[in-house]
This record gives structure tokens, sequence and C-alpha cells, in this order.
């Protein structure tokens, strides 16, 4: 990807991801850490505000902790689950622009320069943005800056600025200590008695390349634009796959449903960037004994995303389940969709009068089942017995039979006398089913009988003789 001289890059940085990517998925966790393993030690890495109100503080040694806070809940680092998270904030800005690059561990740019139009200005994006993301558990801090190094490096200060003049003054200023530099460097730097960046970059060059490390200099031109940052862009996956997995195993309904909204959540987010309707979801339980998982799937009347009504849907699945052991993780996946078509509204109201409906047929078809309802199509079959099928519920397909056929339809021909019947149209000879052993020949005509009722009958030639009643006309 290539750096344009008018882009505008915002960074999105999550500094609390680690914690953020093990324990956002329940509610009410209560005193939370997570703790990771530092030169052979356990120590804590990040706490909950509340853990920190007890006095547990990053740096204690896990022991320590605990008997400072013995009711807290920690679990070890997960990187796999920061670099989910991270995507997830990556689905979030692509929203906002096509231009999304992953910057591990915990940042993402975007650019925003092309978007600021169509979103109503800066400050409207990025307010946007923050709250998209606050409601789905990430505290982030962003930054604004005309090239990219330098917005990951305000996002973790949470500045924003949108001129190259403006970003020098601001970085010439800036303290070593805020730089993305490894510890061991800047103290090699302040030991030298440098502060700020003014004073490193009053050093020639070719001084401080032979000092302290050519990569040192590379860094510095990066975040003043004067050296192109190599950037991979992100795109979203074509299909729609997501796990969750509960830092705490749970077999209640209220937090998997907790779950179910994250995921969802994330999935209505797929759905507007694909530009897809949802057709068919499924959901899987997996065991904390490792047990066979508890699966079902949640089809849609009509195509689309309704966050409300999918998590309507999933507590009507979640209600009579009688789960053997608590549910250790969540496995979700688009298994249909289809292209999205805006439902049509009425003239004058603008309100879509037609969703009341397909909404009644997916409660339906969660509490009886799958197979608990069914519509009637037709089917390519000259034998009026056999010209109908069942199908799903709101299923359509054409009839190309366009002769007068009666409304209803009897179970089974019944005898009737000719005598007592009135012929008005008719012979149509039906002569089928040579292929599968119930053949038939018969003539149908319509008639009235002598209450004046409009029936459809025929005369039977084989495999019988005789004169029968079919249907009845409306």
């Amino acid at each position: 990807m290539s750096q344009q001289q008018a882009a505008l890059w915002a960074g999105l940085c999550c500094p609390d991801l680690p914690l953020t990517a093990v324990w956002s998925v329940l509610p009410d966790q209560g005193p939370v850490a997570v703790h990771d393993n530092h030169q052979g030690q356990t120590r804590i890495l990040q706490v909950s505000a509340l853990a920190r109100r007890h006095g547990v503080h990053p740096g204690q040694r896990l022991a320590q902790a605990l008997a400072v806070l013995p009711q807290l809940q920690t679990r070890p680092r997960r990187r796999d689950a920061e670099n989910e998270a991270l995507r997830q904030m990556a689905l979030s800005a692509y929203e906002q622009s096509h231009q999304v690059v992953l910057a591990p561990p915990d940042t993402v740019l975007l650019e925003v320069g092309g978007s600021r139009r169509l979103r109503g200005g800066l400050g409207p994006l990025l307010t946007s943005l923050r709250e998209r993301l606050a409601n789905q558990g990430y505290q982030v801090r962003i930054g604004l800056a005309p090239v990219p190094a330098a917005a990951r490096l305000l996002a973790r200060l949470d500045h924003q600025l949108t001129t190259r003049q403006a970003l020098h003054g601001y970085l010439a200023r800036l303290p070593l200590e805020a730089l993305e530099l490894a510890g061991e460097q800047v103290q090699a730097l302040t030991g030298c008695g440098l502060r700020q960046v003014s004073e490193l970059r009053a050093i020639p060059a070719a001084e401080r390349a032979r000092r302290f490390g050519r990569a040192l200099n590379d860094y510095l031109d990066e975040i003043h634009g004067q050296r192109d940052t190599p950037l991979v862009g992100w795109q979203p996956a074509e299909r729609f796959s997501q796990r969750l997995e509960l830092p705490v195993a749970t077999a209640d309904s209220s937090a998997l449903l907790f779950v179910a909204r994250r995921v969802l959540d994330q999935l209505g987010q797929w759905l507007t960037i694909r530009d897809q309707a949802l057709t068919r979801l499924r959901l899987c339980l997996e065991r904390e004994d490792g047990g066979p998982p508890c699966s079902f799937e949640i089809s849609l009347a009509r195509p689309g995303f309704d966050l409300d009504r999918l998590l309507e849907l999933v507590a009507l699945k979640l209600e009579p389940l009688v789960l053997p052991a608590p549910v250790a993780a969540l496995a979700a996946r688009a298994d249909s969709t289809i292209e999205h078509r805006p439902p049509q509204a009425d003239l004058f109201s603008g309100h879509n009068c037609g969703d009341a409906w397909p909404a009644l047929l997916d409660r339906l078809s969660v509490r009886l089942g799958p197979d608990g309802l069914a519509s009637l199509a037709s089917q390519a079959d000259h034998r009026p017995e056999k010209a109908w099928r069942w199908v799903a519920p709101g299923t359509t397909t054409p009839c190309p039979d366009h002769r007068p056929r009666p409304a209803w339809l009897l179970d089974h021909p019944r005898p009737c006398r000719r005598e007592e019947m009135t012929l008005e149209e008719g012979p149509e000879r039906i002569e089928a089913g040579w292929w599968d052993g119930q053949d038939c020949r018969r003539d149908y005509w319509i008639a009235r009988d002598r209450a004046g009722r409009r029936l459809w009958i025929f005369r039977e030639h084989k495999p019988r003789d005789g004169w029968f009643v079919h249907g009845l006309f409306g």
C-alpha cells in the first residue's frame, strides 16, 4: 500500500488489549487481571480498575496479588485472543475506510482523509469510532497525523494533529520516553543527556547511526514523514466465522446471551461491510468437559439482520436446552448469506409494514423446529395429486401451468355419477406416470352438480374405468 501526500491517518490504540481480549466476553466479572511469565516468574500484566482499587497492580507476583485480594480472578495472557480482538477493531475501522492496517500489538491504523466528507467531518467520524468500539468493550485512544507511523505514536498519547507543520512542532517537544523505543535504548539516550526529540534530531544522522544504530534514524524519519512506512492492507474475511472462548465456563443463559450479543454485533458489522444479508446462522456451544458440543441453526424467513430479533431467537433456542456441562466457548458461522436488498417501505409512513409476518415465522420456526412449519409450492408433474410439494415457509416458485385448476383438491378422488353432472369445459387429457409405475390416463372436465357447485371431474381409463370428483372450484 503506498502513501499519498494528502492522506490523513488515524490510529486506534487499546492499551488494555490483553485484559480486554480475555475478560470482556462476560459481564460483571468482579476484580480481574491477566498474568504472564516474566523472567521465570508469573507476574500480573494488567488489572481492572476494581482490582487496582483493592491494591493489585501490574508487576506484582501472582502469589502476592492473590494474597492482597483472594477473590481476584486472573487468567494467563492469550496472544491469539489479542490478535482476534485486533481484527475485530479493524472490522469496525473498515466501516469508515477501505485502507486499514493492523499495527500489533494493540493498534489499528486507518486512512480517514478520504472519508471525512462522507461522515460529516473528522469529529463525528472519530466520535463514532470511539463509541462503536466502547460498545464492544474496547476503550481506545485515538491519534491523528498526516503519516501512519506518527498516527500510531499519537494514538498512544491520544493526540490529534492534521498538518505536517503541527506534527513536527509537537514531536520536537516530545520527551524521548514517549517514543516507541525499547527501554534499554531510551536509557542509553537519556544517559547521554538527551531529553527531547529535538535534541536527538540535532545530532547529525551519521553520528546517530554510529552511536545508536541505523534503526533509530529510520524510525525518526518515519514519524516525521521523511520515509515511507511499509504498510500491509487488511481486509475482512469473505465468510463470517467467529469463536469466543469464555474466561470462565458457564451454563447461565444470560451470560451466554451476552456472549452471543458480542458475536452477533460483529456479524452485523461484517454483513454491512460485505453488503450481505443473513439467511441462516449456526451456533455451537462447546462444553468445558470436552463432550459433544450443542449446536443449533437459526433460519430467517426474510434475509437481513436485526440484532434484537436474532437475540430473541437465540434466547428461544437456549430456553429449552439442558446443558450437561458448562459452556467453555461459543462459535458462530454465517452458513448462508445473499446480496443485501433493503425492504420496501410504505410510501407515506416510511415504515416497513411487511416485516411482522417474517418475524412470526422466525419465532414459530425456532419454537417448533425446522420441520414444524411448511408451505406449499408447485411441482412439475401433470398428475394433480403429485403437482405440489412441501417447502420452507416463505419459499416461492412460479407455477408454469396456467390452465384452470380448483382451489381445493380432494385427498382422494371420489366416485360420482355422470348423469348427475352438467359438463361445461373439457375434455383435457392427462396421461402420465409411466416412469414411476403410477401411470394414469384421464379426461378432465369442469362440471356442475345438481346443487350448482362447480367441480373438477374426470373419467379414468387407466388403471380403472369410471367417473370421479377430484376438486372443487371456489
